[in-house]
């Protein structure tokens, strides 16, 4: 007898499919300025997130009115709409130790699950994303010393650097990105650039022209993906 899987498989109309195509498309589009974690959403509210037994994630928040779900499966790309079938075993982790974290939970074979609000847009917004790992979460040094700031990222006791697959297999350059508080005419924080990170330690360095002079800096780097892990962000915050 046939036994259904945990990821959901529905049956659509030619062109609901071609839709959840160009949609996926575009997704995957998006998912490209990743590492790590995966981008679910830069709209969505109420996030909430179930895991089940066999390690698939089903992430659901709500946009423009409607609810959504992303189905991220033990392996292999997401799928935009899908759901887990069978129960949710993750239970509240505490989230003090993760940067951003909106909520965090874990699983019965020790793995944590994080859906994180990222500061990764050049008009300082968030983005929602979901890592999944095991041990303690990426961490990001940095400091300011005169016009200059520093620092080194690491995940699993290795330093961040290279680049990091995609669920669809793209590479992706890990880099330290940097924002100013309120420098120039800008209202909150702003994009500055993005310093690539350096091996074997993730170190990174970037010197400041006067007219990103500011009263603080925020470092974001986006986890590595390595494995199974979709390591989460880290983001640390320098003031003068």
């Amino acid at each position: 007898m046939h036994r259904p899987s945990s990821i959901e498989a529905v049956r659509v109309p030619t062109r609901s499919l071609i839709l959840q195509v160009a949609l996926l498309a575009a997704a995957l589009a998006f998912a490209t300025t990743a590492a790590g974690s995966i981008d679910v959403t830069v709209r969505g509210s109420k996030p909430a997130l179930k895991v089940d037994a066999r390690g698939a994630a089903e992430v659901s928040w709500t946009e423009g009115g409607v609810r959504k779900t992303l189905l991220v499966p033990p392996s292999g790309r997401y799928v935009p709409g899908g759901r887990i079938l069978s129960a949710d075993v993750s239970v509240p982790a505490p989230k003090t130790r993760v940067a951003q974290a909106v909520l965090v939970r874990q699983t019965p074979d020790g793995r944590l699950w994080a859906l994180q609000r990222t500061p990764m847009r050049p008009d300082g917004s968030t983005a929602l994303r979901l890592a999944r790992w095991k041990g303690a979460p990426t961490q990001l040094a940095a400091s300011l010393s005169g016009e200059r700031i520093s620092g080194a990222a690491e995940f699993a006791g290795r330093g961040v650097f290279g680049t990091s697959p995609t669920t669809a297999g793209t590479a992706v350059t890990h880099f330290a990105w940097v924002d100013c508080w309120r420098c120039g005419a800008a209202a909150g924080w702003k994009r500055l650039l993005g310093v690539r990170l350096r091996g074997p330690g993730g170190t990174f360095a970037l010197a400041l022209r006067p007219a990103w002079r500011a009263s603080r800096y925020r470092v974001t780097v986006l986890g590595p993906n390595r494995g199974a892990d979709y390591a989460p962000d880290a983001v640390s915050v320098v003031t003068r």
